[in-house]
């Protein structure tokens, strides 16, 4: 991604937390695309940047992920989001302190003719614990709801992170979201114009299985839970986006 583009808004608008948790460094780059780019195309760039972008000191351990829309409320002007995950902010710093002369920042500027990032903001994500006994996440969520959420002036991440498991052990029970996964996201430095506090990301491994939950989630106890919920936390909008993995080359 393009560095100049990038972060010199961020850091204007720079948003800082103080996380009690221990999350992965998640940075998020909104996209534009070319009237005539593929998801062919868009997906062989990917792979090509996170194997460059691999060999950037710090850069080892990344992983990918390309979110095409299928249902989303207020996408504003962008056609995809280019997710890319380091399990720590320390890997994320080194791969940035050696990005901007990398072959990954060469092939930003090859691929501005098929995509070009409009906004990008960073965030720490944390893993929602699955209820006891139950499996552990896999992330390889394809049908992946995000819900953007406007938190309560004192509301914490304690707190935020305490309803969120509640919330994946009541989905669980319910038909479809056996194998549902969660995570938070909270702001680092976001350039992202609106006003979101926190994203809540639900994933699950097929889009049948999304159907199913959520043919069936008006009714169940999860439903009752965002209820009870509405005193800290809200969610103005939302988006369902089909997540694809990138394969590095």
């Amino acid at each position: 991604m393009n560095r100049s583009l990038l972060w010199m808004p961020v850091a204007v608008m720079m948003i800082a937390v103080s996380s009690a948790f221990a999350g992965e460094a998640t940075q998020m780059w909104r996209c534009e695309l070319d009237d005539d780019a593929t998801e062919e195309q868009v997906i062989e760039a990917a792979q090509k940047w996170l194997a460059a972008a691999r060999k950037v000191k710090g850069g080892e351990n990344l992983e990918a992920y390309v979110y095409f829309p299928v249902a989303v409320n207020a996408i504003g002007e962008h056609d995809l989001i280019f997710v890319v995950v380091a399990p720590t902010f320390e890997e994320w710093g080194e791969f940035w302190d050696g990005y901007s002369d990398s072959p990954a920042a060469k092939l930003d500027v090859e691929n501005r003719n098929i995509v070009v990032p409009t906004d990008s903001a960073l965030w720490e994500s944390m893993t929602v614990k699955p209820p006891s006994g139950a499996g552990a996440p896999t992330s390889a969520g394809k049908a992946t709801q995000m819900w953007k959420c406007e938190l309560d002036d004192d509301a914490t991440e304690a707190q935020v992170m305490e309803a969120a498991e509640k919330w994946l052990a009541a989905a669980r029970t319910v038909k479809g979201g056996k194998n549902l996964e969660a995570h938070v996201y909270f702001p680092v430095a976001v350039n992202f114009p609106d006003e979101t506090d926190l994203i809540f990301v639900v994933r699950a491994p097929t889009f049948k299985e999304w159907g199913q939950f959520w043919d069936r989630y008006a009714d169940s106890p999860a439903a009752k839970l965002d209820k009870e919920n509405r005193d800290f936390i809200v969610a103005p909008d939302s988006g369902l986006w089909e997540a694809t993995k990138v394969k590095a080359e």
